[in-house]
């Protein structure tokens, strides 16, 4: 696969491609998380297929579930409501979800930000498959959030963990759409940050909005 970035120069591939499956995917993960660049992914591209993708995040999704129902069993939301019959109030104790939304919600948010991330690629010049992007992205995806999910156990650790591994998935981003899309690692943090900044501007516009109907409703109340 002929793959290219900044200026027409090849990244060649520095090691051969090593098929996948169960007993190989681990070896990926630990390839480009500890060494993150354009390399380490053209490397692991020639092996790409919907098979180590699914696989995977399925995983991903039931360990995700199985530590939202674990921390659900200690972390809840208070409510007070009234209590009819000594007119007082009393509080409630809700636990926190069940986690059990993530066998479908990990799978899909997965695929709505490759999905996203593969129309700004073509924005910027990106030429690869969805096939190999997703790939790309589920190697650093999988093991990164899988951390999260097992920190997410300690409510101020799980916290910290999410915030660094997030910006760090940033990064990684930017490496996985270079590779996949065969493009400079300039226009794939443009892709990257695209959606970022698409966002923002929208959350600026509600507030404003909100702002808006606020004070008309102010005015007009006098």
């Amino acid at each position: 696969m002929g793959t290219y970035g900044a200026y027409g120069a090849p990244y060649a591939p520095t090691q051969p491609p090593q098929p996948a499956g169960w007993a190989g995917l681990p070896q990926k993960w630990l390839n480009v998380t500890t060494r993150p660049g354009v390399t380490s992914f053209v490397n692991e591209l020639p092996t790409a297929n919907w098979r180590d993708i699914w696989l995977p995040l399925i995983g991903l999704a039931v360990l995700s579930a199985i530590t939202g129902v674990i921390s659900g069993l200690y972390t809840s939301s208070t409510f007070t409501v009234p209590d009819v019959q000594t007119g007082g109030s009393r509080v409630i104790h809700v636990p926190a979800g069940s986690g059990i939304g993530s066998l479908i919600g990990v799978p899909l948010g997965f695929f709505i930000a490759a999905g996203v991330l593969f129309v700004c690629a073509k924005i910027f010049g990106g030429s690869g498959s969805f096939l190999h992007q997703a790939y790309a992205m589920s190697l650093y995806w999988v093991p990164l959030e899988g951390i999260t999910a097992i920190a997410g156990l300690i409510p101020v650790l799980g916290g910290i963990v999410s915030f660094v591994v997030g910006i760090y998935m940033i990064v990684e981003a930017v490496f996985a759409i270079a590779a996949s899309h065969r493009i400079s690692t300039g226009r794939a943090t443009a892709a990257v940050l695209l959606p970022v900044i698409v966002v923002v501007l929208l959350a600026c516009a509600l507030i404003v909005l909100l702002a808006g109907l606020i004070a008309a409703a102010v005015n007009g109340g006098r």
